[in-house]
């Protein structure tokens, strides 16, 4: 069978975020969001563009999960959106729900962590990293 780079990395992003969203399952949050409580809980007042780069990803993505972090009052977004900036920050209740997950995140963390062995998991951690700033030029 043909190496499907593409498939394959889906493919086992999909069981892994999976994985996370059984971790944390008891909380009101999905493995999609929590990433970004915690860019913004450690990038107070990030514009969309930061934090977009900050997390590898795309605006619209990130509008779309910001929008109900934002329902949910943990995330607030100002500003002016289509070329002005949109400052956004992580509300009291976004901390609070950071703070509750947490424990649970470090346990899938941690699990999937000891399933690669710590060593193995650096390298493929580098390896992805290599690949990715070469493509990205």
């Amino acid at each position: 069978m043909e190496n499907r780079v593409c498939f394959n990395l889906r493919k086992f992003s999909r069981v892994f975020t999976q994985f996370y969203a059984g971790a944390i399952s008891r909380h009101a949050l999905l493995p999609t969001q929590t990433p970004i409580l915690y860019a913004l809980a450690s990038h107070p007042d990030a514009g969309m563009a930061e934090l977009s780069e900050a997390l590898g990803m795309d605006r619209t993505t990130l509008v779309r999960n910001l929008r109900p972090l934002e329902r949910d009052g943990l995330v607030k977004m100002s500003g002016k959106g289509s070329g002005g900036k949109v400052a956004l920050s992580i509300t009291a209740g976004g901390k609070k729900a950071l703070a509750e997950v947490q424990a649970d995140w470090h346990k899938a963390q941690q699990a999937v962590v000891e399933s690669l062995g710590e060593e193995r998991w650096r390298a493929i951690l580098r390896d992805l990293e290599k690949a990715a700033s070469a493509l990205s030029h």
